[in-house]
């Protein structure tokens, strides 16, 4: 990975001087391109289907910055630039040594339950991430509008134990704030909203964890998320099995009041450059006493890297697609990724 290096750099001098001095930081730039051939057939899905040019092509920038203040404190932030070269998303973490750290996230993930959103091993993707139509349910947590996640200190707790605390003071997925600035969606419902993640590695290859997030509304009930899985890594194979849920409840059986996913995954690394993955995620929608529909999605993917390059298939299946039971479709995805 190429990086140019500037010495004298402040990042966010302005604002981090008057908390305290800030020493001379470092800028890295980095990013890759991704080309994609993807074609997809099924029942009943729509504008899914294979209609259009199957070539698709993506090119990122990030922007990276890191630093000390006089204190110890050490900072690092990031800037996520896409193709037409608009600011996404962008985060800044400050390690507070003994204390933790601080993630001050705006869209650029990782945040709250986020963090927990697919843990899955997978040689590509989630499943449900590959490009093909499906409306898979996901969860979210504070992910989506600027958020505070503290993290607590690593080697404390027992167990290999890391907790973590989200915060948003309005989760309504406005978009980047600006310098003194505020979301536009003023008019949306969502209020603030709570994360907290407990992760685990009580042995050597095996992960634990478990997340829960409440998003209040104004005018409707709140809504609730919540997760827990596990991971198995023993040699080249990890497996894993996680359970999310998602209360939508609002009183009435014409809507979804919550979901419910069901997800496992075995990976295998042949070699240090190929490695094969299965995953199956089944997820149920309740309508109350009207019942709902189940979707189901098996992903079989396949990776080879070649230092800066890695070329993927990607094999997706789904039934029960938008959980209209009459909805199929079948994906196939070929990826060239490069790297710099």
């Amino acid at each position: 990975m190429n990086k140019l290096n500037k010495i004298g750099l402040t990042a966010l001098a302005g604002s981090l001087a008057t908390i305290a001095g800030a020493h001379a930081g470092s800028l890295t730039v980095s990013g890759g391109s991704n080309i994609t051939y993807q074609t997809e057939s099924g029942a009943n899905i729509g504008t899914g289907s294979d209609t259009g040019n199957p070539l698709g092509w993506q090119n990122n920038l990030t922007f990276g910055a890191a630093g000390e203040l006089d204190n110890g404190i050490t900072w690092t932030a990031n800037a996520y630039n896409s193709d037409a070269q608009a600011l996404t998303s962008s985060n800044i973490s400050f390690d507070l040594g003994g204390m933790g750290s601080l993630l001050v996230d705006n869209g650029a993930g990782g945040a709250g339950l986020d963090a927990l959103d697919g843990k899955l091993p997978t040689a590509y993707e989630e499943g449900w991430d590959v490009g093909s139509t499906q409306g898979y349910d996901t969860i979210t947590g504070s992910h989506g509008s600027a958020s505070l996640t503290w993290s607590s200190p690593a080697d404390v707790l027992p167990l290999g134990t890391k907790i973590r605390v989200a915060y948003s003071p309005k989760r309504d997925a406005g978009g980047l704030q600006a310098d003194k600035g505020s979301s536009t969606n003023a008019s949306s419902i969502a209020e603030s909203s709570h994360d907290v993640t407990v992760q685990m590695s009580p042995v050597d290859g095996l992960s634990i964890y478990a997340g829960y997030a409440e998003v209040g509304q104004t005018g409707v009930n709140d809504i609730e998320e919540g997760t827990y899985g596990v991971n198995y890594a023993m040699g080249p194979v990890e497996v894993g099995y996680q359970k999310t849920y998602e209360s939508l409840d609002k009183g009435v059986t014409t809507t979804v009041n919550y979901y419910e996913n069901t997800s496992w995954a075995v990976a295998f690394n042949v070699n240090d450059n190929l490695s094969v993955s299965y995953s199956d995620y089944e997820s149920d929608e309740n309508l109350g006493a009207t019942g709902g529909q189940t979707m189901d999605i098996d992903s079989l993917q396949v990776a080879y890297n070649m230092g800066g390059a890695t070329i993927v298939l990607a094999e997706t299946d789904t039934d029960g697609v938008f959980y209209n039971s009459a909805a199929t479709s079948s994906n196939t995805l070929i990826s060239v990724k490069l790297a710099f």
